[in-house]
């Protein structure tokens, strides 16, 4: 399974850092965990496209994280994609109503030659394709949820947005990788975000075998956080850059991204 990285930054625009997004391949799906806006461009840049795409997963719904699914329906009611299968898209108990409003709002968003398929999510395992998905309520909204994404070589596991809370140790337990909010220094905590301490003590007291930090706001800049993680947690320590690779059960594919 690879992850691929498409936004480690926030809905603060800043050059380098899309906002949250991110791939997951196997040799038979193609699934986003989130689709902030630009998902869609750095998807494209990775060599893949909508075109196979099979789910998105949303952690929660703040723009950030969602806005690019406007987005998607609509480039895929294009003729070019007409009988590509069903879509899948799965988020806590109020994507329904979210997609419905998308809908109000933009009229021509409405499903053309595709079949797209809404999924409210309750807390616990499913299968997804080739994947086995458990999804964890995390503090942050009271529609956030956090996933564990495993197969027979791997788990990777996805945060979302993150306050403190101990569903994050359920969460990371014994993953490979462990994809966790770090939206400003230790000593800088915002509301409803971790620090990197934070995301390390959660890492280190679930097993994780990598901690990758991401969805950084500029407050991050010039700030050594891995220094900051490697007090509190004796795994790999990653820093998210967008259009990192990582190959979920082996080791990264490049150099892990210098300090902010």
């Amino acid at each position: 399974m690879k992850l691929t990285v498409l936004g480690s930054g926030t809905a603060i625009p800043v050059p380098d850092r899309f906002p949250a997004g991110y791939h997951l391949a196997t040799g038979d799906t193609s699934v986003l965990v989130d689709c902030g806006p630009g998902t869609l461009r750095r998807l494209a840049q990775t060599g893949h496209g909508i075109r196979d795409l099979d789910a998105v997963l949303l952690t929660h719904y703040h723009t950030d994280h969602c806005a690019d699914l406007a987005a998607l329906f609509f480039a895929l009611r294009s003729p070019t994609f007409a009988g590509r299968p069903p879509l899948d898209l799965y988020g806590a108990p109020g994507l329904e109503r979210l997609v419905a409003r998308l809908r109000d709002a933009w009229p021509w968003l409405e499903p053309r030659g595709y079949e797209l398929r809404l999924h409210e999510l309750p807390p616990g395992e499913r299968e997804i394709h080739d994947l086995r998905v458990t999804a964890v309520p995390i503090r942050h909204t009271a529609q956030s949820l956090g996933y564990r994404i495993a197969t027979a070589t791997g788990t990777a596991a996805f945060s979302g947005d993150a306050d403190e809370c101990e569903e994050l140790v359920e969460l990371a337990r014994g993953t490979d990788i462990f994809v966790c909010d770090c939206a400003a220094p230790d000593g800088a905590k915002m509301d409803g975000h971790l620090t990197p301490g934070l995301a390390a003590d959660y890492a280190e007291r679930a097993g994780a075998r990598t901690l990758v930090l991401t969805h950084f706001y500029p407050e991050c800049d010039g700030h050594d956080l891995r220094a900051m993680a490697a007090r509190r947690y004796h795994g790999e320590i990653v820093l998210a850059t967008d259009l990192l690779c990582l190959d979920v059960g082996q080791a990264a594919t490049g150099d892990p991204a210098p300090g902010r």
